[in-house]
């Protein structure tokens, strides 16, 4: 038997976990669902008060982009920069703002949404001085990033097991994505050096990788580890 909260292994004695101190449910005892505490009235009031929160941080948001266009055109010695400043405020809206619009906001849909809006942002910064670096560096290192990131959150978001497989993978690819990187960094930028200190985050990142794979394999190992950190 496991505590409901924290997932400690139990003794069928136990009536509270000695961890967290959580009540023991025993799945044989049938559950009665009670009714609502609040009425229906105030769970209502309470989903358009966050509504309401959110619209009011939305015409928050866009009265900062109306001040900066507005300072932008008042100052004709300075063009130009409004469109960075409006460019991040409109991607820290996307980034923060936008998933808490909804009640459960699925996250295999919004960080691919949110790689894409750097990306865009990354394209716009490029565009506007004519780095020529966005194609070679920007997007397929943040392309590469994103597409590591959301696999990994797609995993841990669908598959209910197999965790440290999942983040030993994802530590070995991140050793990987950091040889990538400085890769990217010496092909656009015209470097002579190449493949120096990204091969010491590979290496770091490879031997945790490897060891969170290895406690995985070794149920022993894993068996010892969960009890002594109940995890």
């Amino acid at each position: 038997m496991y505590c409901i909260k924290c997932g400690v292994e139990l003794a069928d004695s136990e009536e509270r976990c000695p961890l967290c101190g959580t009540k023991v449910y025993n799945p044989e005892i049938e559950h009665v669902p009670s009714p609502s505490p609040f009425p229906e009235s105030q769970e209502r009031e309470k989903k358009l008060s966050n509504r309401g929160l959110m619209l009011i941080v939305a015409i928050l948001f866009a009265a900062i982009i109306a001040q900066l266009i507005i300072c932008e055109l008042s100052i004709p010695s300075a063009r130009g920069w409004a469109g960075y400043a409006v460019g991040a405020v409109l991607l820290c809206y996307i980034l923060v703002v936008l998933p808490m619009w909804f009640k459960k906001p699925n996250p295999v849909i919004f960080v691919p949404c949110d790689f894409a809006a750097i990306l865009g942002y990354l394209l716009y910064i490029d565009l506007m001085t004519h780095g020529h670096w966005f194609l070679s560096f920007a997007f397929p290192a943040v392309g590469a990033y994103g597409l590591l990131v959301t696999a990994v959150i797609t995993l841990c978001y669908y598959v209910r097991k197999g965790y440290l497989y999942i983040f030993g993978g994802a530590l070995i690819a991140h050793g990987l994505f950091m040889v990538l990187l400085e890769f990217l960094i010496s092909l656009t930028f015209k470097l002579e050096t190449m493949f120096q200190w990204s091969l010491f985050p590979l290496v770091g990142c490879f031997i945790l990788g490897m060891g969170l794979i290895i406690i995985a394999i070794c149920k022993p190992i894993h068996e010892a580890l969960q009890k002594k950190f109940f995890f």
